[in-house]
């Protein structure tokens, strides 16, 4: 009788325990399934995409930069554009090439040489390595990391995979001036026998909910969601 009773309490036991560890599997399952969007305080990242930009440039501001500056310019609507400096080797002394767009208001392109590993004092925004992973679908491997080496209690590192119109928040400096980037990874291409990668950087507040920025969370959950200025650039 008393080993049928020990038999039977442990029955019961490795029952209880299973019943605990679905509940656990179940509730874990339910936490990774929430998307960030569904975080009321990640939705504020959605403000960044509604700033105000100067005016474009108008149609005599348009011809001038592309008959003189050999810019790229399409329409913001039926007076205004925005124009995108042509890809070329601006500084043939420097790896990185960073352009300024017309307006100057609309950010910068930059391209970045592949496998580019960037030096603390020569920062992309927070990235601190790029790496071509795929020519065929112009997939890379963009490895982040706090851009001021003195301050190491804010240091942090993350990595993340991304396509060609993926977008992320980097850079947040907070504070007063409450500025952080949208950058867009927007294209590889080559120059004088070399590939590069084309990022879009735009400058923008950050609303004050998500003050003070913590990283990496604002990149994670800020690759979740379009930040996009919809703008096309056709060649």
């Amino acid at each position: 009788m008393s080993l049928l009773v020990g038999i039977t309490t442990k029955m019961k036991f490795e029952y209880g325990l299973i019943i605990i560890v679905g509940f656990l599997v179940s509730v874990s399952l339910g936490l990774i399934s929430i998307q960030p969007n569904e975080i009321p305080h990640w939705n504020y990242l959605q403000e960044m995409k509604q700033q105000e930009f100067a005016d474009g440039c108008d149609i005599d501001c348009k011809e001038r930069q592309e008959n003189e500056r050999g810019y790229l310019c399409v329409p913001l609507d039926s007076e205004q554009y925005i124009c995108r400096p042509p890809r070329d080797i601006f500084y043939p002394d420097e790896d990185m090439q960073v352009r300024s767009v017309f307006p100057p208001t609309y950010g910068e392109f930059v391209y970045v040489p592949e496998n580019k590993e960037m030096m603390a004092k020569n920062r992309l925004f927070d990235i601190a390595k790029v790496t071509l992973l795929n020519e065929k679908s112009k997939e890379i491997m963009v490895e982040f990391g706090f851009h001021t080496v003195e301050n190491t209690d804010n240091y942090f590192e993350y990595s993340a995979v991304l396509l060609p119109g993926d977008t992320f928040v980097s850079h947040c400096l907070g504070g007063n001036s409450k500025t952080a980037h949208i950058v867009e990874y927007r294209d590889t291409i080559q120059m004088e026998e070399k590939t590069y990668l084309e990022f879009w950087g735009t400058h923008v507040t950050m609303p004050d909910k998500l003050l003070p920025c913590k990283m990496p969370d604002l990149i994670s959950h800020s690759l979740s969601v379009n930040l996009g200025s919809g703008i096309s650039f056709g060649e």
